[in-house]
């Protein structure tokens, strides 16, 4: 376990936006005794109007923390710092500015809390994340830990220029974590010491509940829905509920869950996550429910409503790799699921046979949902789906990532500058 180390930690996403592996491993990183700066999302373009309400809240969190050092503590040895800094992948004078005055006020936060030789651990391969780098480099060592949990280069114009800072923070870093196996091949050649670690799922915010089988609902009693939980709703709602849990972003196929919704006008349609995109026509549907973010502490709450657990999102360049949390947490909770048949949602079915793929196709989507539904809902299903999602538990998984961080960093000499050197020349 690593553990006594300051860690700046860039992450790719907002502290309070939707829970995922970026803040889960934050936790668990302080929980271990390290002291974790979480740096929110510098990005890989340049903001647009739709980002306004971001930039905004970003700038507000930034001038709130004026008086305590830039940052704010989260949680027992967690601070998390909304930096200024100007978008990626800009002119020279921009990388310029970053690099002369914005990130070393990065720097010297960090320094305010005391850290010393911090390990980087970033999720962001932009060229700000590059210049940090070096930054601290030369104020002293600096192991390095890249998680990719995306492509990257499908969220940006600036391909080329993501592609070769990513070259240089993936053959310069200790150790290179990936969300699946298409992304580890990619980067094997520029550094041996790849892993693939999709998202795990917390067991304990998805507990078990053997007590409230799906289509049973029950507003109090021990395991089920507290009485004021907002997900009580869905007690009173048409069966079957079809459930989605996620962010409402463009990369969930809106057109889908509408067709199917109006053909199956007596099924309810309930879908719990944040607004990110556009929904179209989907708003307004009499059977269809939009809840809006909710805390993460309540999903279980709505999910042990749900009937089937859907993830309907478009087969794109993007979700070619990308590895649903949400398909281990919905399984947690015992639920049947049905995805669309991205590939590596069918490499995790085709070892271990638990959910239904399927097209993206109305008819085709409606009818595997009605497969689930007729599926056996005894204890031995919904334990079997509990104990896949086990598999991916983050504690162990975390465990075991810290084990290959902790040797990596013991190993670390001067091959990694030189593959970081021929990481720039690409």
């Amino acid at each position: 376990m690593i553990t006594g180390r300051d860690i700046i930690y860039l992450s790719s996403i907002e502290w309070s936006f939707l829970w995922q592996g970026h803040q889960e491993i934050a936790l668990r990183l302080a929980a271990a005794g390290n002291r974790v700066l979480y740096v929110e999302n510098t990005g890989v373009r340049s903001p647009g109007l739709q980002d306004a309400r971001r930039v905004a809240l970003r700038l507000k969190r930034w001038a709130g923390a004026l008086g305590s050092q830039g940052v704010r503590e989260v949680a027992p040895n967690i601070h998390v710092c909304s930096p200024v800094v100007l978008p990626p992948f800009g002119p020279r004078w921009r990388r310029e500015a970053n690099r002369r005055f914005f990130l070393p006020l990065l720097l010297r936060t960090a320094a305010k809390l005391g850290m010393r030789d911090p390990l980087v651990w970033t999720y962001l391969p932009n060229d700000t994340t590059v210049e940090l780098i070096r930054l601290q480099r030369r104020r002293g060592s600096c192991g390095l830990v890249y998680y990719c949990v995306a492509d990257f280069t499908q969220l940006t114009p600036h391909v080329e220029q993501l592609e070769k800072s990513e070259s240089e923070i993936v053959a310069g870093s200790d150790v290179v974590f990936t969300n699946c196996l298409e992304l580890s091949r990619k980067f094997e050649p520029l550094n041996p010491n790849v892993h693939v670690f999709p998202f795990g799922v917390n067991l304990d915010a998805f507990p078990y509940d053997h007590q409230a089988p799906r289509r049973t609902v029950a507003s109090n009693g021990h395991g089920r829905l507290p009485r004021d939980s907002k997900a009580a709703f869905i007690g009173q709602l048409p069966k079957p509920v079809i459930g989605y849990m996620g962010g409402m972003h463009r990369h969930v196929d809106f057109g889908l869950i509408r067709e199917m919704a109006l053909r199956r006008p007596d099924w309810s349609w309930v879908c719990v996550g944040a607004l990110q995109a556009a929904l179209g026509d989907l708003q307004g549907l009499p059977n269809v429910y939009l809840t809006g973010e909710r805390p993460h502490s309540e999903l279980v709450d709505y999910v042990r409503q749900f009937d089937v657990c859907i993830v309907p999102y478009v087969n794109s360049t993007y979700t070619a790799t990308v590895v649903p949390t949400k398909i281990n947490e919905y399984l947690a909770v015992g639920k049947p699921v049905v995805s669309t048949a991205l590939p590596p949602v069918c490499d995790f079915n085709n070892e271990h046979r638990v959910l239904i793929t399927t097209t993206a196709e109305p008819e085709s989507f409606l009818t595997a949902i009605a497969q689930a539904l007729a599926m056996p809902d005894d204890e031995r299903t919904r334990l079997r789906r509990r104990r896949v999602a086990e598999l991916g538990d983050w504690d162990t998984r975390f465990s075991e990532m810290c084990e290959l961080i902790q040797e990596s960093l013991d190993g670390a000499g001067a091959h990694k500058a030189s593959r970081m050197e021929a990481g720039a020349s690409r």
